[in-house]
């Protein structure tokens, strides 16, 4: 019963009273102010009749409001749904609906979108205004702060399996689905990142991934403020201010993804901030050939290749410290109280080295998918959540996650790993970035296409990338077309769009005229 996330704050406040535990812009928050605050939305929401069970849904950007807000919700038994910014508003129509949201808050970029779709839902009692802004008939956060500033709100009793949110998955293949976290699953996580990361109270953690995404809330997120840490919060991701915040703050830790480290390596002055003080920093979708790369830029840092999902809290391995030159293109060993299997179609482990889907269990995993019990069936089978990647492990019981199953190229009875096309692409110098993607064959059913962004003021051909990948790959693995882009579709938080490619190729099947796709002999 004592499972409430919110209770972070109750324990933590009389431990770490004066001591900063959150930093944005030019304010700061001791832990004590910091749940003062929470204590007073969390009053402010009883106040226009939010309590337990009732889901308030979050579409805004980074700020100490939306942290604030998501433990209230915790505090008072409520249920979280952090929506993505990006999102069209067909999107936010569809999900609001399916959740069964009753409040939103919400920013002033977001105002006309927001307003528009919560006349059309009945279900939805109260909209928030997180900005000094406040429509009418709207709630000011602000005003809820000075209402309701001194009044102390009793942390609601949670066991491990109630809900603590709900996370929609990008939805690239069919409708996005509602993964349930629950307040077990965000402990579990916070005690693995402690024993993984070594958190203590003089860690100074820089957050700057989306708060809609475990990414920021998880890791390690809140468990920042679990021990007692500090959270530096930036609104977004900008490389410049990264390496300002970093050497100014003397930022301990923080998580990123392939394209953010790119951005950093670009400036031309990087070496002139002082980033010494980074002692890891997880990333994932990193090549090989970008990983060792890193390291000019954070010289001291362990360099974590992590593995983790939407459904599982995010992280499940982390590559160890000892081994992250020896096992570069690991994701490490399963973290405390996961355990992970490799396996076949039958759900039979497969022997040491071969491919198979990786399915895991654990108190990090979620208990599957809101609303959707087909959904939740179809992916935990027989105890294991079933990921949908491929993987192997070696002989050292280190896993590879090699790639997801339905990006597999299935070619001529050949199974090919789109992702050891793209790290053999990533080799060329003048390769910026690269993605590949199984199209139609008449003969082999499937071949690889690939699609390549140069760095600036480099060239290259498709038959020069041909000669290069000969190099690398076997003659089945060859991608057999090539298109230069400017630049890689991605979502919000940095993930390539592979289903944007794939439609974008089938345009160019039927005008071939109308692309710059070529084959590479």
């Amino acid at each position: 019963m004592t499972a409430n996330l919110a209770r972070i704050l109750d324990w933590n406040r009389y431990r770490h009273d004066d001591r900063t535990a959150l930093i944005y812009e030019e304010q700061e928050w001791t832990y004590a102010e910091l749940d003062d605050e929470v204590n007073a939305i969390a009053a402010g929401l009883r106040s226009i009749g939010l309590g337990e069970g009732d889901i308030l849904a979050l579409v805004a950007r980074n700020s100490p409001a939306y942290l604030i807000t998501t433990l209230a919700v915790a505090k008072i038994g409520g249920v979280f749904l952090p929506l993505n910014t990006g999102l069209h508003r067909r999107d936010f129509e569809y999900l609001l609906g399916h959740a069964g949201a009753v409040a939103v808050a919400t920013e002033e970029e977001f105002f006309g979108v927001v307003s528009s779709i919560c006349a059309e839902l009945p279900e939805v009692r109260r909209i928030l205004s997180l900005s000094p802004d406040v429509p009418d008939g709207w709630v000011g956060y602000h005003r809820l702060l000075e209402d309701h500033a001194g009044e102390r709100v009793e942390t609601v009793d949670r066991d491990d399996d109630d809900l603590q949110r709900i996370l929609y998955t990008s939805g690239t293949t069919s409708r996005p689905k509602g993964a349930m976290i629950t307040h077990g699953n965000c402990n579990a996580n916070m005690d693995a990142q402690v024993v993984e990361l070594g958190l203590t109270r003089h860690d100074r953690i820089l957050n700057f991934a989306p708060l809609y995404h475990v990414g920021g809330l998880d890791i390690p997120g809140f468990g920042t403020w679990y021990v007692g840490a500090t959270m530096i919060l930036l609104r977004k991701f900008d490389a410049r201010r990264i390496l300002e915040v970093v050497s100014r703050e003397r930022i301990t830790g923080m998580v990123m993804v392939a394209t953010m480290v790119h951005l950093i390596r670009k400036l031309e002055d990087r070496k002139d901030f002082d980033t010494d003080s980074v002692k890891w920093l997880i990333f994932s979708q990193v090549p090989e050939s970008l990983y060792h790369e890193t390291r000019e830029v954070f010289a001291k840092a362990r360099l974590i290749e992590g593995y983790g999902m939407t459904e599982t809290c995010n992280g499940v391995s982390y590559l160890d410290e000892e081994h992250m030159l020896s096992k570069t293109g690991s994701v490490g060993r399963p973290m405390p109280r996961v355990d992970i299997r490799v396996v076949d179609e039958s759900g039979a482990p497969v022997p040491v080295g071969e491919l198979g889907e990786i399915v895991m269990r654990g108190p990090t995993v979620g208990p599957g998918y809101w609303r959707d019990p087909a959904a939740t069936a179809a992916a935990h089978r027989n105890g294991w959540f079933h990921s949908g990647d491929v993987g192997r492990f070696d002989e050292d019981g280190y896993l590879y996650v090699i790639d997801r199953l339905k990006d597999m190229i299935r070619s001529g009875g050949e199974n090919i790993a789109s992702s050891e096309i793209e790290e053999a692409i990533y080799q060329h110098p003048a390769v910026y970035e690269a993605a590949v993607i199984g199209v139609p064959h008449p003969k082999w059913v499937e071949t690889p296409k690939a699609y390549v962004v140069l760095h600036k003021g480099m060239e290259l051909t498709s038959d020069q990338l041909a000669a290069h990948c000969r190099e690398h790959l076997a003659g089945f693995k060859m991608p057999r077309y090539v298109e230069f882009l400017d630049e890689l579709p991605r979502n919000p938080t940095g993930k390539v769009l592979k289903t944007v490619l794939k439609e974008q190729d089938q345009k160019t099947r039927n005008d071939p005229a109308g692309g710059s796709s070529g084959p590479m002999r």
